[in-house]
């Protein structure tokens, strides 16, 4: 459930930022702030604890999504995509623009892809355990929308989503 706060910090810390910068000059579009503490926090920080509950704590996570077959083998797997996602997600205070666009879209296509799964399961198996149809879930599909909704309003604003010439 804690997994829950990372969402609500990023928006705390977007806003505290805004509102600090928004009194100076050329302090860039409010979707740029928000868009970079979602992606480093919501996503980047959500991320480097989904892939160390996976790597460090396999058979209990596994336990807890409702994957009791075998070992648990495709923990380290798991924990290989959201390490990717996470570190990506948290080079987005550096890089910006095309990089952005990159992470949310690898971003959408795993996270996504992950609830089409929690959600067969769920029906497939009837499998209702915490980690299945509880938080995980429920990130997996308000983290993408809500990075896309950021980004769209970012070019829209002239922000820095918009391609640059070179």
């Amino acid at each position: 459930m804690e997994i829950l706060l990372l969402p609500i910090i990023a928006l705390i810390g977007a806003t505290v930022q805004w509102r600090r910068r928004k009194a100076e000059p050329g302090a860039g579009p409010t979707a740029d702030i928000y868009l970079v503490w979602w992606l480093v926090v919501a996503v980047g920080i959500e991320g480097l604890l989904g892939a160390g509950a996976h790597l460090f704590d396999g058979p209990a996570t596994a336990e807890e999504i409702g994957y009791t077959r075998g070992n648990g083998g495709f923990q380290f797997e798991n924990a290989m995509g959201d390490l990717s996602i996470a570190v990506t997600a948290i080079m987005c205070l550096w890089f910006r623009g095309g990089f952005w666009l990159a992470v949310i879209t690898v971003l959408s296509i795993q996270y996504l892809g992950d609830a089409v799964g929690h959600f067969y399961y769920w029906i497939a198996e009837d499998n209702t355990k915490p980690g299945n149809i509880g938080p995980p879930l429920w990130l997996d599909l308000i983290l993408p929308p809500v990075a896309w909704a950021l980004y769209i309003a970012s070019r829209r604003a002239g922000g820095d989503a918009v391609p640059r010439s070179r």
